[in-house]
């Protein structure tokens, strides 16, 4: 996942925590794990392989590594670009604090990820950092999401940031 930890001069970004907003409910069963014991078959051949690869799978994550930082470049020139937006709306309602709604796809390139950027939000502004649950309601955060279909190797993602000034 690309690191949404962001400052600009103003501001600082970072990603919601999970004590930050309302929990879900649970959806029933857990993932089976009946899988790890399974006789050895293909998935000790397959790691047999990757290390044979080890040169390869470096570079990957090289290029991985730079695409993820270009998210991170994407969503600080974002900010810059609307920080009179943001403040206007922390001083209109009194409030230090604000949520981003981050949209981005993660598309699959010869086995490499490569995220995409989509757009960004602003959600909403809230007196402090622990009262965001007010405008990251569980509606928003797991509702229904009106968005284009993408082919199968294409998922788009979303992320939920809370920003603060300096």
């Amino acid at each position: 996942m690309p690191n949404f930890s962001v400052s600009t001069d103003n501001f600082i970004v970072r990603p919601v925590r999970q004590d930050e907003v309302v929990a879900p409910q649970k959806m029933g069963r857990g993932p089976d794990l009946s899988y790890m014991s399974l006789p050895d078959g293909p998935r000790q051949f397959n790691q047999r392989a990757a290390v044979g690869g080890a040169a390869a799978a470096v570079f990957s994550q090289a290029a991985a590594a730079l695409n993820e930082g270009a998210i991170s470049v994407w969503l600080r020139k974002w900010i810059r670009a609307n920080e009179a937006k943001i403040s206007q709306a922390l001083l209109q309602h009194r409030h230090s604090a604000f949520v981003l709604q981050v949209n981005y796809a993660v598309a699959n390139s010869f086995g490499n990820q490569m995220f995409l950027s989509r757009d960004i939000y602003l959600l909403g502004t809230a007196p402090t950092t622990k009262e965001i649950g007010t405008v990251l309601t569980s509606d928003v955060m797991f509702g229904p999401k009106a968005d284009a279909i993408p082919n199968n190797a294409t998922k788009f993602k979303y992320a939920y940031l809370v920003g603060e000034r300096r």
